[in-house]
């Protein structure tokens, strides 16, 4: 396949090509149909003054009063003849006068018929009318004829003119589409140039929006909505980074402080007692990395989201089940009741594990949790009587590693990215979760779930 030079690859040189083209195209079917219809008048002229002439002569031979010598007024090239039939000529106009029959065509008596022939009186085709009238006991033929040059050359010359002006109208257009494709990609070109200069260093960068209004200045404001996500994505994932780090930095650290200090005093070092304290921040190290990498997939769309009925009142009771005995706060489900939905067990699982560990990070004596299933939406709700949440800092405390309290939350154990794992798994199950307190005095955590996919 041939390849195209780079300069004719551009949008404008392409239009450019393409509405020359069609301009070319278009000019020259408007030249050959304007030849064709000249053509067609002036033939059809002759053939109205050649069949009136021969219905004027027909009129004479009626009457009686045949002429020796025809004239054709106003046209003192056409060619006249009556012929009788013994095909002897009785009367011819001027400019043939002696001359035998100028062609054989004898239609039958009172026809006619109209042909383009040559002729042997003159050079170049005729338009030859020939009409038989049968009259005084014999069949007469009249030949009324006039030449097509002057047909030829007024055709060659509007062709003389159409060679001359179309290709000038087609340079005229493609020079006109050329400059005004380029006055029109100019801002696109302008937008391309300043997005290339962007780099990820300084994506507070935008493009200018031209005040035109039209789709330009749309795909100008669309492409700074574009770079406003962009920036907003690589601040976070900076920040997520930078978060993931310090939270991982903890643990380690504890780990080599441990050992450090064992290995400082490796006589008296309570090697049991380490092995433990280095086992519980790998353990910790590890739900965090489990919870980052959750979160890292709810990112790139690949959380895995189930497409089967899941009996969440079972997960509730399930979880309720293995945690009561190991905390000493109350949990209360006595508002549980049956509600199904669709999604991925799991994912589930760890939405309702994710609030029930919260709440209980943070309850005094009692956590209350409830479901209920109405008009396609199951409702759970998990309140504790803890300390509660500002009502400014209820949206916040679904961001990634949101400590209200920095000291308490590091104290229980948490990362600030369960509730952060809660809303991506109820956002994937086409949910929503929100934050207040509740009756409890404390947090009210609330999902809505729809029990059937959309």
């Amino acid at each position: 396949m041939v390849s195209l030079p780079l300069r004719f690859r551009s949008a404008r040189a392409r239009s450019t090509i393409a509405a020359t083209v069609v301009v070319a195209l278009a000019l020259i079917v408007a030249g050959f149909t304007a030849m064709s219809l000249q053509r067609a008048a002036m033939v059809n002229a002759i053939d109205t003054a050649l069949i009136g002439r021969a219905e004027d002569i027909t009129a004479l031979i009626i009457d009686g009063s045949i002429p020796t010598q025809l004239t054709a007024p106003g046209d003192d090239d056409a060619l006249v003849q009556i012929i009788d039939g013994d095909r002897t000529v009785i009367a011819s106009s001027p400019n043939i006068a002696g001359e035998s029959a100028i062609s054989d065509v004898r239609p039958a008596a009172g026809t006619q018929v109209v042909t383009t022939q040559t002729l042997p009186v003159g050079e170049g085709e005729f338009r030859l009318v020939t009409k038989s009238e049968f009259a005084h006991d014999q069949t007469f033929t009249i030949y009324a004829a006039a030449s097509l040059d002057p047909v030829r050359e007024a055709v060659a010359a509007l062709a003389a003119i159409l060679i001359a002006g179309v290709p000038l109208l087609i340079a005229i257009v493609g020079v006109t589409v050329w400059f005004v494709i380029g006055r029109t990609l100019h801002p696109v070109e302008a937008i391309r140039s300043k997005v290339e200069s962007i780099s990820n260093r300084d994506l507070d960068r935008r493009v200018p929006v031209p005040d035109s209004g039209d789709e330009i200045a749309r795909l100008a404001a669309t492409m700074n909505e574009m770079l406003d996500r962009l920036e907003q994505s690589s601040d976070q994932q900076r920040r997520f980074v930078a978060d993931a780090s310090h939270e991982l930095r903890s643990p380690l650290a504890a780990i080599r402080s441990q050992l450090e200090v064992d290995l400082l005093h490796a006589e008296n070092a309570d090697w049991s007692a380490t092995s433990e304290g280095v086992l519980d921040e790998t353990l910790r190290m590890q739900r965090l990395v489990d919870d980052l990498l959750l979160l890292a997939r709810s990112d790139s769309g690949t959380l895995p989201i189930g497409h089967r009925s899941v009996d969440l009142d079972d997960i509730v009771f399930d979880l309720v089940k293995r945690t009561q005995p190991l905390t000493s706060v109350t949990i209360d489900t006595t508002h549980v009741s049956g509600a199904q939905v669709i999604g991925d067990a799991d994912s589930l699982a760890r939405l309702v594990r994710n609030l029930v560990e919260n709440a209980v990070r943070f309850a005094v004596d009692r956590i209350e949790i409830s479901l209920t299933e109405a008009d396609g939406i199951a409702v759970l709700t998990v309140s504790d009587d803890g300390p509660g949440i500002p009502e400014a800092d209820r949206d916040q405390v679904f961001e990634r590693f949101t400590r209200l309290d920095e000291a308490r939350d590091r104290d229980h154990g948490g990362a600030g990215l369960g509730l952060a794992i809660s809303r991506e798994i109820t956002l994937h199950h086409a949910g929503s979760i929100t934050a207040d307190n509740g009756t409890l005095g404390g947090a009210r955590i609330t999902v809505e779930i729809p029990t059937r996919s959309r």
